[in-house]
């Protein structure tokens, strides 16, 4: 049973993504910063694949660490993971014009959103390498594929994902490692309310359904040939 390590798991998107691939056959490990909604999630994964809750501040190198040598000690390899560790207003980042945005709050938006992927892709790309073998896929945004009015720093690090994910790509192709994006926008999350403002030309949110399986596409053997791409699941809300 191929494994996948999903950071910021317990988030209404990776929700989809963790069902969807645990109802393709995947052992999913659910990581987030709050193991109450990692644990939500995993129960939600109703096979034929299993999945599993751990707590993980993907900001913390150590901790990392930690947990992906503790995957790797019991199952024997990371086949797939999901960059999912971020986000604006969901996690207390509200929107702002850049020039009233102080130091501490970009430091914590980047922290957040890039740094947080680049420290979990560090710590399991070695035993992807080893094993020639392995998929990674990160979520970034619609605002990372045009920017967005009160949204500078949230939109350059989901920018920043996308060019990090083309160059790694490009590094790791040579050992059959695949590394790709997502670019979700006006998708459906835990704290909007209903009613919230459908922009899609398709007259519906982004559901976690619809990037559950434009992960679950990704990280299989039918997109073997990819890898450095972004795939735009906005519904159009992202034409760029």
């Amino acid at each position: 049973m191929p494994v996948a390590l999903i950071t910021g798991g317990g988030s209404l998107i990776c929700e989809g993504i963790a069902m969807t691939l645990s109802a393709r056959g995947w052992h999913v490990v659910v990581t987030d910063i709050n193991l109450d909604n990692a644990k939500l999630v995993a129960g939600k994964c109703q096979g034929p694949g299993s999945a599993e809750a751990i707590h993980l501040d993907a900001t913390k190198p150590e901790q990392i660490d930690a947990v992906v040598k503790d995957i790797l000690a019991r199952h024997g390899g990371i086949d797939g993971l999901v960059n999912g560790a971020g986000g604006g207003r969901g996690i207390g980042f509200p929107r702002m014009p850049f020039v009233e945005m102080t130091h501490d709050y970009w430091t914590r938006m980047l922290d957040a959103n890039l740094n947080s992927m680049i420290n979990v892709t560090h710590a399991v790309l070695p035993s992807m390498i080893e094993r020639r073998s392995g998929s990674i896929v990160s979520i970034a945004a619609g605002r990372g594929l045009k920017g967005g009015r009160n949204a500078a720093i949230y939109s350059a690090a989901k920018a920043a994902i996308i060019v990090f994910a083309q160059s790694v790509a490009q590094e790791v192709g040579k050992h059959n490692v695949r590394v790709n994006t997502i670019a979700p926008g006006n998708a459906e999350a835990r704290w909007k309310k209903p009613g919230d403002e459908v922009r899609s030309p398709l007259g519906r949110n982004t559901s976690p359904e619809d990037v559950g399986k434009g992960v679950a596409f990704l990280l299989s053997e039918d997109a073997s040939h990819i890898t450095g791409s972004c795939l735009d699941i906005s519904g159009g809300t992202s034409l760029h």
